[in-house]
């Protein structure tokens, strides 16, 4: 009988696995891979924010970011420079790997290739039936990222809408900065990017509703033609867009892309997912300590987990949603407007965080109603 089985080990499993039992509770990690980090569809872009909050790997980091520079659909730009490191790009491999070495050095009993086939709800406990055999716990933690076949079972709700994104890793010429781009072409109502990761190598990606694969082929062989040198395979996944109705039931929490905790604006979901595993972590520390496990002493978890990114869900949705109805030409305008007006573009780079975006997309959306439809 174990405390706590947490399902899936990647940062955010292993993160609360490993917190869990530094909390005193016997912890076991499920993994159905047998090795972790491995082919995983990610550009590796962390926030500084993240690595000052969590003890995260440092070995992992390849390159950091102080400047993103953005591109409009007919190539006017937008440079954003920071005097210190907003993010850094990381190796998934080395990263995943060091978060789940740090669960193993807290005591967690990690099994890899235990694929969770079903579970059991007892009466005070969840059956779990793996791969290898069926465990006991008093309380699980669903970390399976956009893997949802336990959800229902569990009496848990998934997230209703998905992006699609894609990504290559590219030799390219000429990258010194991130580069973002614009434009119902290559991205409709979303972006492409190119991340210098080391070197000549970089990671080119695309993020759209639909048809991403086709969008990223197209900005490949098109906008950055005459820089790629050579291309890798190019490799997709949905994407969560937008929190589950319900993150908790009896006994069971769910965190991360599992429960939706995903920025909207650009579906980065490894620091919003970390700050959501701690909430878990502190709700399931109480309930331990008054031997209760209930939903309703559990739920506690997503009131405060949505009550701290409910507004950056939100407002990251609205950002795209009008993003989606601006055409190329407002687009380029906008750009143009911004680049005439160092004030304003003074004001917008005040209110940049990498990680937190509802700020400047309310400045946004102030400067829009007065430009478009004033």
């Amino acid at each position: 009988m174990f405390d706590v089985i947490v399902v899936g080990a990647g940062p955010v499993g292993s993160h609360a696995a490993g917190r869990l039992a530094e909390e005193g509770l016997q912890v076991a990690l499920l993994e159905e891979d047998e090795e972790v980090g491995r082919d995983v569809v990610c550009t590796g872009i962390i926030g500084s924010e993240a690595f000052q909050t969590f003890s995260l790997p440092q070995e992992a980091v390849l390159s950091s970011i102080k400047s993103i520079l953005f591109f409009s659909p007919s190539l006017h730009t937008f440079q954003y420079t920071s005097p210190e490191t907003i993010a850094y790009v990381v190796d998934r491999s080395i990263f995943d790997k060091g978060m789940l070495r740090y669960a193993e050095e807290k005591g967690v009993e990690v099994r890899l290739g235990a694929l969770v086939e079903k579970t059991k709800f007892g009466q005070n406990s969840i059956e779990v039936v793996a791969k290898e055999g069926s465990l006991n716990t008093r309380a699980l933690v669903l970390a399976t990222g956009i893997g949802y076949r336990l959800h229902k079972d569990l009496g848990l709700e998934t997230p209703h809408i998905f992006l699609q994104g894609a990504q290559a890793e590219i030799e390219m010429r000429g990258l010194r900065e991130t580069e973002i781009y614009l434009g119902k072409d290559i991205a409709p109502g979303s972006f492409a990017w190119a991340v210098p990761v080391s070197g000549s190598k970089a990671r080119v990606g695309v993020l759209t509703r639909n048809k991403a694969r086709f969008y990223l082929e197209r900005f490949l062989e098109g906008f950055l033609k005459q820089r790629v040198e050579k291309g890798s395979k190019i490799r997709q996944k949905p994407i969560a867009y937008g929190p589950a109705a319900r993150s908790v039931n009896d006994r069971v929490l769910a965190v991360g892309e599992a429960a939706g905790q995903v920025k909207t604006t650009t579906g980065g979901g490894i620091f919003y997912g970390l700050i959501c595993s701690e909430i878990a972590i502190q709700v399931l520390k109480r309930a331990f300590h008054k031997g209760d496990l209930s939903y309703r002493q559990l739920s506690e978890y997503e009131r405060l987990w949505k009550s701290k990114l409910g507004k950056e869900l939100r407002m990251g949705k609205l950002a795209r949603k009008i993003l989606g109805r601006l055409t190329d030409k407002q687009i380029d305008r906008i750009f143009k407007f911004v680049g005439e007006r160092p004030k304003v573009k003074e004001l917008m780079e005040r209110e940049f965080k990498f990680d937190y975006h509802s700020d400047l997309i309310s400045l946004g959306l102030k400067l829009l109603k007065g430009f478009i439809w004033g």
